[in-house]
């Protein structure tokens, strides 16, 4: 197999996770560990290095979601409220806490 029809089934894959994520569809399981899978084996064989993935990774997730990957992880972790919640109400013993 050659190095360009490689990675251009690497990147319809890629398009098919990323596109999903980007209508907000969760994509199952099975499609990323089949193109997970697909990618170690071309590195395995010798067809593509890990770098050239990556590359082509970062691209197609640029073209398909409008941002790179690095900003997307940065806003996913600026999601998380960091709220610290009041466990007071349990310091005493249960018996006391009766609801009324």
């Amino acid at each position: 197999m050659d190095k360009e029809r490689f990675l251009e089934e690497v990147a319809r894959q890629l398009r098919h996770i990323f596109g999903a994520v980007r209508e907000g569809h969760k994509p199952p399981e099975v499609l990323k560990h089949r193109c997970e899978g697909f990618m170690r084996a071309g590195v395995f064989l010798g067809v593509v290095s890990n770098a050239e993935l990556a590359k082509c990774m970062e691209a197609i997730h640029l073209n398909v979601m409008g941002i790179t990957i690095a900003e997307r992880k940065a806003m996913k972790m600026s999601q998380f409220r960091d709220e610290e919640i009041d466990y007071s109400q349990y310091e005493s013993p249960a018996y006391k806490r009766i609801l009324v």
